[in-house]
């Protein structure tokens, strides 16, 4: 989950080398890029394109590309640094959805780290202004779409593999972001299209990663983990494009790994469960 998280960073970090281009673009090639690497995989044979829990596939599918859907449309509308904190709100209601889907307990002392590891975001990401209007209540959306796609994903390892997972976030993400990234489409240039492919290419490991992790760490505790992925890629802005760091910023990012600490230690209890063939 570190690992997604790192790659998830950079792949941010590069999407910010590439203006001119609609999110939107960005985001339709990363699937199809994604699809197509997936369908390799199923061709050479190393893993058999099969959904078996379809009801949660379908559901992690479509709740995925909603995510991200509704991610970019907070951006253009509530700002950047608003619409990673309302993303990252996805926290919570991955520990609501887990209790009654998953079977995970979360305690009072977990629901404490989830509010200390928001606040670190917060500080993060700058973000002061905390009034609500319903345009920030439709940008919250894509933390609620977000977290229960934490879920389905946890879910479907239960019986589905981590290609076959990420293969339905591709083929539902883009049904539903195809749209809106052909009436922005603008042509790319040689390098932005090598870009798009890297962006793409750093995006189907991150995923993957992520699936494969969501297995070992349960809904709630592994969307902690993915804070992180702001947290670095602030980190990558500092060091790599020159931007002065806050104090808010190591205030904020101690706060997170204070939480992600707390949870390693006090993990979430899970429903104990027998692991088949088919998850290994």
């Amino acid at each position: 989950m570190l690992l997604a998280a790192t790659i998830f960073a950079v792949m941010s970090a590069m999407a910010r080398g590439l203006p001119g281009l609609s999110c939107y673009a960005i985001t339709s090639v990363r699937f199809v890029v994604g699809g197509l690497v997936m369908m390799a995989v199923f061709a050479t044979g190393v893993r058999e394109m099969r959904w078996t829990n379809w009801p949660w596939i379908i559901a992690r599918g479509i709740s995925g590309g909603m995510a991200v859907m509704m991610y970019f449309w907070a951006i253009s509308h509530v700002g950047l640094s608003k619409a990673v904190l309302y993303n990252c709100t996805s926290v919570i209601f991955s520990a609501l959805f887990a209790v009654p889907f998953l079977r995970e307990h979360i305690s009072a002392g977990h629901w404490a780290t989830v509010a200390v590891a928001l606040a670190g975001i917060a500080l993060v990401t700058g973000v002061q202004d905390l009034s609500v209007t319903v345009t920030d209540l439709t940008a919250l959306s894509c933390g609620l779409f977000s977290g229960f796609a934490y879920v389905c994903i946890t879910k479907c390892r239960k019986t589905d593999s981590s290609t076959n997972i990420f293969w339905s976030q591709c083929l539902f993400g883009l049904a539903i972001v195809g749209w809106p990234a052909c009436r922005t489409w603008a042509s790319p240039s040689a390098v932005q299209w090598m870009m798009l492919l890297a962006i793409a290419l750093f995006a189907t490991a991150g995923q993957l990663a992520m699936t494969y992790a969501y297995k070992f760490t349960g809904a709630a505790y592994g969307s902690l983990l993915g804070l992180l992925t702001p947290v670095i890629g602030t980190a990558i802005g500092i060091l790599y494009f020159k931007e002065p760091p806050s104090a808010g910023f190591f205030v904020g990012a101690a706060l997170i790994l204070v939480s992600c600490g707390y949870l390693s230690l006090n993990p979430v209890s899970r429903a104990v469960r027998e692991v088949s063939d088919a998850e290994k």
